[in-house]
């Protein structure tokens, strides 16, 4: 008899630690799910931190919106091209998703990245924003498309 409930006792003990290792794996899996996929193409060299991005499809992957934002930039077959960080959240919601450049010897820059759809806008470069803020002018722009999931 004794036997028999050692052997009921052992199979729910493994039940429960396979339901358990299941709800773990299905929580990391959820942790990985980004918070914004978009899109841009660049139709001219630019410079983004100390990254030239050339001109090309690439796709823009945050996983999350605390501070610092973390933006994963990955060139249009799917390889890691750069991974840069904003300390700067300036949420001001714009009337588009966008990357904010300036030209600034001769070099397109990219200093912001607005994100309409989530209400913020991350500076990439404060220096460069600040200055495209205080000189007047329409700053130039490349479109950010939401990706499909």
């Amino acid at each position: 008899m004794k036997q028999v409930r050692g052997s009921a006792v052992i199979k729910i003990l493994v039940a429960v630690l396979g339901v358990s290792l299941m709800q773990v794996g299905i929580a990391h899996a959820q942790l990985d799910i980004p918070v914004f996929t978009a899109k841009f193409t660049l139709t001219n060299q630019a410079q983004w931190d100390k990254t030239v991005l050339q001109p090309g499809d690439y796709t823009i992957t945050i996983g999350s919106l605390g501070t610092p934002t973390a933006v994963l930039v990955r060139d249009g077959r799917g390889r890691p091209v750069a991974r840069f960080v904003s300390g700067i959240d300036d949420e001001k919601a714009s009337a588009r998703n966008a990357l904010f450049l300036r030209e600034t010897d001769g070099q397109l820059r990219v200093y912001a990245l607005a994100l309409a759809s989530l209400g913020r806008v991350l500076v990439f470069d404060p220096i460069l924003a600040r200055k495209a803020v205080l000189e007047a002018g329409a700053p130039q722009t490349v479109p950010v498309t939401l990706a499909k999931r």
